[in-house]
């Protein structure tokens, strides 16, 4: 499927007036997981990497804990344009989980929480991170000054996010783009829990606010550093701390503030 769409537009512009040309819009589908045949969420997703999210999204959601409980993924275009439906074989053990996390509202794009029955269910116990993560920042300045090359979809739209994982040296591994934040971050753990990467020898670059649901996904799979191009929110802060990860934000080329201190060895 398309991952953006070419649209007639009307540009206005102080020096050129009003100009009619060509421009490129992202794309974006409903997308529904469904797990062992009942309908769990729809999520507005760019329709790339389904079998990357489904990962992903199942085990931010802790509606799998590990990768051996999901045993097969089937990745279905509906007629018209209508979305897509991810149907996905989970063993019976996750499957029993559903109830207790099952959503019962459609997400929004990049919509973290939407659907969440209660407040209690919306601010999860956070997972430790038992290892420990310092990338220097002349290393991540590096990683934040070659992510640009690495978002086709953003440079072609300027409406897509990206989350990246990159080596200790600050090189760019892999980069998922969606028009969700939370769905490019799911993506990228989906990437990580498929290819069983050692989460200890790397971090997340991610070009958003760096949001509570961020860093639960970041620490559910253990990692240990996390950078965002934006601000964090202070729940965000807190919930790092508590989780022992070294959160990074404001990470422009030439600077990078740290919001976490953190009692672990360096």
């Amino acid at each position: 499927m398309k991952q953006s769409r070419t649209r007639q537009v009307s540009r206005w512009q102080t020096d050129q007036g009003e100009v009619t040309l060509l421009d490129e819009v992202a794309e974006e589908v409903p997308t529904a997981l469904v797990y062992n045949g009942l309908s769990y969420a729809v999520m507005m997703t760019t329709p790339s990497d389904f079998e990357a999210f489904a990962y992903g999204f199942s085990f931010t959601e802790g509606v799998v804990e590990s990768a051996d409980e999901i045993l097969g993924i089937d990745v279905e275009s509906l007629p018209d344009f209508a979305g897509v439906s991810i149907e996905i074989e989970v063993t019976q053990r996750a499957a029993h989980r559903l109830g207790e996390t099952r959503r019962n509202l459609a997400g929004r794009t990049g919509c973290g929480l939407c659907g969440i029955e209660s407040i209690q269910k919306a601010i999860r116990p956070i997972a430790s991170v038992s290892e420990t993560v310092n990338v220097t920042p002349e290393r991540i300045d590096l990683a934040v000054n070659h992510l640009q090359s690495h978002q086709a979809l953003q440079a072609a739209t300027g409406g897509a996010h990206a989350a990246a994982w990159c080596s200790l040296s600050g090189e760019i591994i892999r980069v998922f783009e969606d028009v969700g934040r939370h769905n490019a971050m799911d993506k990228l753990m989906g990437y990580l829990m498929q290819t069983e990467t050692e989460v200890s020898n790397g971090f997340v670059l991610i070009s958003s606010r760096g949001s509570y649901e961020i860093v639960q996904k970041a620490a559910a799979l253990g990692v240990a550093q996390l950078v965002t191009l934006s601000a964090p929110t202070d729940l965000a802060c807190r919930q790092a701390e508590a989780a022992g990860i070294r959160l990074i934000g404001f990470a422009r080329p030439g600077r990078q503030v740290q919001y976490t201190q953190l009692n672990k060895e360096n």
